[in-house]
């Protein structure tokens, strides 16, 4: 989580290298598909973060997260426990500069993918349920609903570039398993609430993940040695 907000993958992937002219065949360029993809992942990030946000203040749940925010404050362990237990977090992410300078663009395109696939499932489920709770603001289930959509064409993007660079990939990689819907279903309205509140966190933090990683491998593929602007 920390190596992805603080965004020193940056510099230590710079020295990778790949053969450019991939990026010269057909009418679209590798530079345009990453430009795409990292367009949808931005939007969905600044979407994840927007829901975070209406979570956190709107009367419709603005006490519940306070009260588990304050509850969580009070039980550092348990905090720690809850904010890196997101089910994606199971998957083989580089935990040092040292190890994300080794891994491949096929491997990345698919852990990106992996991550992707993953969400497909909490997605449906939070806007059935969220769609199901009495008094859930149109905004907070409009911007799920969005999310949900260009989710979907965010996946479509990845596989243009992965057949333009991997072609043999089929794109069914394994992903990890969501496991919380009973949470999300309960009767019990701190468990459900609970269940969005941890649901909405990893959501951000997994849309700002993969915006990261569409960034570096542009960076690193598409730019050559040196990376100007970080930050398009």
């Amino acid at each position: 989580m920390l190596l992805v907000s603080s965004l020193l993958l940056w510099e230590n992937m710079a020295s990778a290298s790949m053969d450019t002219s991939v990026f010269s065949n057909g009418e679209v360029s590798l530079k345009d598909h990453f430009d795409d993809a990292i367009i949808l992942s931005k939007t969905i990030s600044e979407l994840a973060t927007e829901i975070r946000r209406l979570f956190s203040t709107n009367a419709f749940s603005s006490d519940m997260f306070l009260n588990i925010t304050l509850g969580l404050l009070k039980d550092q362990e348990f905090m720690f426990k809850t904010l890196n237990s997101c089910h994606t977090f199971s998957l083989n992410t580089p935990e040092t500069k040292e190890e994300a300078r080794k891994i491949s663009l096929e491997d990345f395109l698919k852990l990106i993918l992996s991550i992707l696939h993953a969400w497909n499932n909490p997605l449906h489920h939070l806007l059935e349920e969220l769609s199901a709770m009495p008094g859930a603001p149109d905004d907070n289930l409009s911007r799920v609903e969005d999310i949900e959509v260009k989710h979907k064409e965010l996946q479509e993007s990845i596989m243009r570039i992965v057949s333009r660079v991997h072609p043999e990939m089929e794109g069914n990689e394994e992903y990890p398993v969501w496991s919380e819907l009973a949470s999300l279903q309960s009767v019990e309205e701190k468990s459900r609430f609970f269940a969005l509140y941890k649901l909405s966190y990893c959501l951000r933090v997994d849309t700002d993940k993969v915006n990261t990683y569409l960034r570096l491998l542009r960076c690193v593929h598409v730019h050559g040695d040196i990376c100007y602007n970080l930050e398009d």
